[in-house]
C-alpha cells in the first residue's frame, strides 16, 4: 500500500516548478518593459533639459550684446540659418554657435522673435521669444524629408518644444 501512495504523487513537484517558472518569467518581462520605458523617458527628459539650457544660453548672449539685440539683429525665423541674419560678426558668431548646439538635438530647430518693448514700461524692458523645437522619440520622421521638423514645430499637437521669454533692460 505504501508503494502505491508514493506513485500517485509523482509529477506534482514538476507542475509546481513549471507554475513557479511561469509566474517568475511574467514578472521578469514586466520588469524589463518597465526598465525600457524608464530609459526612453529619461532620454526624453535629457533632451528637454538640453533645450532649456539652449534657451538660457541665447538669452544670455542677447543680454550681453544688447545693442545688436535692440536692433532686432538676433531675430531669426524657424528653419533659417545664421546667414540670414544681417548683423555684426559677434551676432553671427552667436547664432552660428547656438545653431551648432541646437543641431545636436534630433531634428533641432529654433526661432528668435523680434524685441518687443513692454507697453507703458518706463525702464525700456524688451521681451524676446525663443522657441527651441525637436523631434522626440515618439514622433516619427520619414527618411529624406527635410520639412518634417518644421511641420512638427508648426503643428501644436505633434511636437516637443520650449518657448522661453527673456526680458532684458538695455
Amino acid at each position: 500500500m505504501q508503494t502505491r501512495a508514493c506513485t500517485s504523487q509523482l509529477g506534482s513537484t514538476l507542475i509546481e516548478v513549471l507554475i513557479t517558472v511561469l509566474i517568475v518569467s511574467v514578472g521578469l518581462l514586466g520588469m524589463a518593459s518597465l526598465q525600457l520605458k524608464s530609459v526612453s523617458l529619461n532620454h526624453s527628459s535629457y533632451q528637454r533639459l538640453q533645450a532649456t539650457n539652449l534657451a538660457y544660453d541665447i538669452a544670455d548672449r542677447i543680454f550681453v550684446n544688447g545693442a545688436q539685440a535692440r536692433g532686432g539683429n538676433y531675430t531669426i525665423a524657424l528653419g533659417a540659418g545664421a546667414g540670414s541674419v544681417a548683423a555684426s560678426d559677434v551676432t553671427k558668431a552667436d547664432i552660428n554657435d547656438w545653431l551648432a548646439m541646437v543641431d545636436r538635438l534630433p531634428g533641432g530647430e529654433f526661432s528668435i522673435g523680434p524685441p518687443q518693448t513692454m507697453l507703458g514700461d518706463p525702464n525700456n524692458i524688451r521681451n524676446y521669444q525663443v522657441i527651441v523645437c525637436w523631434l522626440d522619440f515618439k514622433n516619427k520622421v520619414d527618411a529624406g524629408r527635410e520639412d518634417d521638423v518644421k511641420e512638427a514645430c508648426d503643428d501644436q499637437t505633434d511636437r516637443d518644444f520650449i518657448t522661453f521669454n527673456a526680458s532684458s533692460k538695455h
